[in-house]
């Protein structure tokens, strides 16, 4: 017997399949232009993709980010996306464990990312309700170990839940319960949004929190004030739709989170669906890139082999990206400001003087 968590993350899990649910006109990254340096001084055989998160080597600085996990279906997704995660070298994050602390008999349908992944970077994940609580810190360690997670995402899904038929409207304790979970529990802490994005200002903040790593996942990937909406009637489906348009472009964030940030690593994300726009990504000062609807997109239909196949274009497209722009290392294209910004992202980094 599903409980409602269950419920919800399957039809969560179709809605996102579904079309309409991206809202290209928030992607903002063809207003990046990577300098093409014609004349070669690097092959693509002599490019490092390498890098470390979490403490652990990644062959290439990509993150397979959090789906799915607390059903069935979920568990056959997880087993693939880990197997091509760990083929591949590329950290990976589960879904929402908010049904596993409702129900400990689906504990299975996330540790089998572990058992598939036992050298890849491993990211646990809890949204803003569940450390909202006194349990803050008892939960998250949870499900830190009910998995053998490398790190903790917690999700900044404040407009999800706003829209969200079940969702939570108010959230006391949670500057202070990031505080306490940075401090007693022993994985790196990210911090991450959801497809809204995070300015400058909301990633020094989570930093202050202790946050090692921002996730600033913007908008123009996977919009769930489309899949809320779709899920609602009435009044509160015409309030979702209202809010499709919501939020910070990706490229913005990264820039705003650049200028902002003392140490923490920042995670490009948010519409992220070639090489290129990795590289891209890195270029304005990300140093990881994410996905996650091309992952689900792929195995469904294709299986394990449409991931392997996804993860394999989008790495070849990243090293000849950096081939070309004259850049031997991730570190390189991060540093070297190898882009020219045009159009609308070019108006807002001038007008909140980020550049």
């Amino acid at each position: 017997m599903q409980n409602e968590t269950s419920k919800r993350k399957i039809e969560h899990i179709e809605l996102a399949l579904s079309d309409g649910v991206e809202r290209r006109e928030m992607n903002w990254f063809d207003d990046v232009i990577l300098l093409h340096n014609a004349l070669p001084t690097v092959s693509p055989d002599g490019v490092d993709l390498s890098s470390n998160f979490a403490k652990k080597p990644l062959k290439a600085p990509i993150i397979i980010e959090a789906i799915t996990g607390g059903s069935d279906p979920s568990k056959k997704i997880n087993e693939a996306l880990a197997i091509a995660a760990s083929e591949f070298g590329v950290a990976i994050g589960v879904g929402s464990q908010r049904a596993m602390l409702e129900d400990r008999s689906l504990i299975d349908t996330y540790k089998i990312v572990r058992d598939k992944a036992p050298d890849v970077p491993l990211i646990a994940n809890l949204g803003m309700s569940h450390i909202s609580t006194e349990k803050a810190v008892e939960n998250a360690r949870t499900v830190v170990e009910a998995i053998e997670a490398d790190a903790l995402a917690i999700h900044l899904n404040f407009l999800q839940e706003l829209l969200q038929p079940e969702g939570c409207r108010n959230f006391p304790e949670f500057f202070s319960s990031l505080v306490d979970i940075s401090r007693e529990i022993d994985v790196p802490l990210i911090v991450k949004e959801v497809g809204n994005g995070i300015s400058g200002e909301v990633a020094a903040f989570l930093e202050s929190a202790g946050a090692s790593y921002i996730d600033v996942a913007g908008a123009g990937g996977t919009n769930w004030a489309i899949i809320e909406g779709s899920r609602s009637n009435g009044l509160r489906r015409n309030i979702a739709y209202s809010f499709v348009d919501w939020g910070i472009p990706a490229v913005i964030s990264i820039i705003e989170a650049r200028k902002h940030l003392k140490k923490a690593k920042i995670i490009g994300s948010g519409g992220i669906r070639t090489g290129i726009d990795a590289a891209k990504a890195i270029a304005l000062g990300a140093h990881f890139v994410g996905a996650a609807r091309p992952f689900l997109v792929s195995f469904r239909k294709e299986g394990l082999d449409g991931v392997r196949s996804l993860l394999k274009r989008i790495i070849e497209e990243l090293r000849l990206s950096m081939a070309l722009t004259g850049s031997r290392s991730i570190e390189e294209l991060r540093l070297s400001r190898k882009f020219i910004l045009t159009g609308r992202t070019l108006e807002w980094a001038l007008q909140r003087n980020i550049l």
